[in-house]
C-alpha cells in the first residue's frame, strides 16, 4: 500500500466506506443503548398519579367537579401484588397518560384498598355489571362506561391492553 509524503497510508474507497459503515453502526448501537438505559432509569410512574376510586358504590355513575355525570369513562382494577398487573403496569400507566392527554377519563381502583361498606360491596358491584358473585378475580380488569351506563368488562392483561390501545387510537366503538 502506498503512503503519502507525511507517512499516512493511502486508503481505497472500499476501506473508507467500510469504516463509515462501522462508525454508523457504532453510533446507532450507542443511541439504542442510551435509550434503553434511560428507559430503565426513569420513574415507572404510579397509579397514584391518576384519579382513584376507593369504594365500590362510587364506580358507576361518576360525576365531574361540577356534579355533572361523566358520559364516558374507563375504570381499571388492579392489585399491586398481582403478577399480571405488575407485568402490564408500565404499559397501562403510559396508555392512561396518553388517554388523559386526549381527554379520555380513566379511574383506577386498587382492590387491596377499596372500601366495602353497607352502601356498596364487591358482590353488589359484580351483580350490577352482570358478572355475578362468581366472578372473583377482578385484576386486571377494565370496565367501560358509555352514555352514563355500564357497557362492558374486560378481564385479563391482554384484553385490558387491547381495549386501552383501541380507545387511544379512536377505534373503540362505544366511545365513538
Amino acid at each position: 500500500m502506498a503512503t503519502y509524503g507525511k507517512g499516512f497510508k493511502k486508503q481505497s474507497g472500499d476501506q473508507v466506506l467500510l469504516k463509515a459503515i462501522i462508525a454508523i453502526i457504532v453510533v446507532v448501537l450507542v443511541v439504542v443503548g442510551s435509550v434503553w438505559v434511560y428507559d430503565l432509569a426513569t420513574d415507572l410512574g404510579s397509579y397514584d398519579d391518576f384519579d382513584e376510586i376507593d369504594a365500590y358504590d362510587e364506580i358507576l355513575g361518576r360525576l365531574d367537579s361540577s356534579s355533572v355525570a361523566i358520559p364516558e369513562y374507563l375504570v381499571y382494577f388492579y392489585n399491586a401484588e398481582d403478577e399480571d398487573c405488575l407485568a402490564i403496569q408500565r404499559k397501562v400507566l403510559n396508555l392512561a397518560e396518553d388517554l388523559e392527554k386526549d381527554g379520555i377519563v380513566i379511574f383506577f381502583v386498587d382492590l387491596d384498598a377499596v372500601a366495602e361498606d353497607t352502601t356498596g360491596d364487591k358482590d353488589d358491584f359484580l351483580v350490577a355489571i352482570g358478572k355475578g358473585t362468581s366472578f372473583l378475580n377482578l385484576s386486571p380488569m377494565l370496565i367501560s362506561i358509555s352514555d352514563g351506563d355500564f357497557h362492558t368488562a374486560y378481564s385479563g392483561a391482554d384484553s385490558v391492553i387491547d381495549v386501552l390501545e383501541q380507545v387511544k387510537d379512536g377505534d373503540y366503538a362505544p366511545f365513538n
